[in-house]
């Protein structure tokens, strides 16, 4: 798959260049290219981690702030700018991501997509102070109730993401199942809501494994969580942790039970997937946030197709694109660049009520009539709550023997919220 298995330094290939007019502030080691931005650019600044064990991120992240950027650009850009993008690398590492976001504040973006999970936490109360407009990527549990006027989540939370697992997982009869966990903020957070959704369905735990991540060798670990016969294994970690157990799990015979990862492991192609081994193709599925469909997911694809030369797609890209499109609109209904001014149109031109659009260029059209709008995005409905979070559905991705992405299923907003009202009893 062309263009799938981005790094970094492809970005500075002159395809994307003359497309989107991408442009960064990391260090030339990553190999991204520097410019200065006109007073007629508007920057798009993204936060990934370019380097670490979570790497593939910057992958998922880059990609989709591409297409968003190409399609504010193609479509006559917003109040007269053009936009580019702007990135530095956070390592994952919440160490590195405080000064890296100082790093992306010299190229004074007037908004910031990222960081993922991570890294979020270390650098979520900077946004407003420093008039940015923030739009993190990935389902952090401990966000769900945040109340940070400037930062939004286009992502559903991984406590949904939690229940879309459990469903699936219980709709295939798999009723007892075993959890292994890196003990990583991010991998944990998933843990109590999974294991209440799973209990309230009428399935049972029998061991909840936590890893911790590096280790030569995770044989006692798997021993443990399969010591039961589990009918399904729930899992998260990262990749260099998933390496050595998987491969572990291969010798062990313990690959050819249903394992049910989060949206890490969807990635086509991925290290997840590569690393599960010959078994993947029946065993492994992970959830991946949204369940994409209709006219606005489609003309993302054609987008992403122009872009990338491909509409095979990684995992969150639409939550990044839709994170463009939105902050677009929304300076388009403010009638101003000023982050401070337009931040306050975020939910305005998202959430209902208002006349459904799909595409930034017939959403734009309608704001110019003075037409109240509701952005229906290429990730789902994009309906922002109180606490600037959306709830969505989940696809459920498998892989075919080439270990492309087949969809498995469908978890919908609606059987989420039934799981959750069977908890409630």
């Amino acid at each position: 798959m062309r263009a799938t298995r981005l790094r970094a330094s492809a970005l500075a290939g002159a395809a994307l260049a003359s497309l989107v007019g991408a442009t960064a502030s990391t260090a030339s080691a990553h190999g991204l290219p520097q410019a200065k931005a006109s007073a007629s650019t508007l920057v798009v600044g993204g936060m990934f981690p370019f380097t670490g064990t979570k790497s593939l991120l910057s992958q998922w992240g880059t990609h989709g702030v591409a297409v968003g950027v190409y399609e504010i650009n193609h479509n006559g850009g917003v109040l007269g700018h053009k936009m580019k993008a702007v990135y530095v690398d956070d390592g994952a590492d919440s160490v590195d991501a405080l000064p890296a976001f100082r790093k992306l504040l010299l190229s004074h973006p007037t908004l910031v997509v990222g960081p993922f999970s991570p890294t979020i936490e270390a650098v979520i109360r900077q946004f407003q102070p420093n008039d940015v407009v923030d739009f993190m990527v990935g389902g952090l549990t401990t966000l769900d109730n945040m109340r940070y006027p400037y930062v939004f989540r286009t992502s559903s939370s991984d406590s949904n993401e939690a229940i879309a697992m459990a469903y699936y997982a219980i709709h295939h009869g798999w009723k007892s199942a075993s959890l292994i966990f890196d003990n990583s903020a991010n991998s944990q957070g998933f843990v109590p809501p999974l294991e209440k959704a799973f209990k309230a369905l009428g399935g049972k735990i029998d061991t909840d494994i936590t890893l911790t991540p590096g280790q030569s060798s995770y044989s006692t670990e798997l021993t443990q969580a399969f010591a039961n016969k589990p009918a399904v294994i729930f899992d998260s970690m990262d990749t260099q942790t998933a390496a050595t157990l998987f491969s572990d799990g291969q010798q062990l015979g313990y690959m050819n039970v249903p394992w049910i990862g989060d949206d890490l492991q969807s990635a086509p192609q991925g290290a997840y997937a590569k690393a599960f081994g010959p078994t993947a193709a029946q065993n492994l599925t992970a959830a991946l946030p949204a369940s994409p469909s209709g006219s606005a997911y489609n003309h993302f694809l054609d987008s992403y197709q122009k872009v990338w030369h491909t509409k095979t797609i990684l995992p969150t890209t639409f939550n990044e694109y839709d994170s463009v499109v939105i902050s677009a609109l929304a300076m388009t209904k403010a009638g101003s660049t000023d982050p401070k001014v337009w931040v306050k149109d975020v939910m305005a031109v998202s959430d209902p009520p208002g006349t459904k659009c799909y595409t930034y260029a017939s959403c734009r059209a309608l704001i110019e009539k003075h037409k109240k709008i509701n952005y229906e995005g290429a990730s789902g409905n994009d309906d922002f709550n109180k606490y600037h979070n959306v709830f969505s559905g989940f696809q459920m991705v498998g892989f075919d023997s080439k270990l492309n992405n087949t969809v498995r299923g469908v978890v919908s907003a609606q059987e989420l919220a039934s799981v959750v009202a069977k908890e409630g009893k």
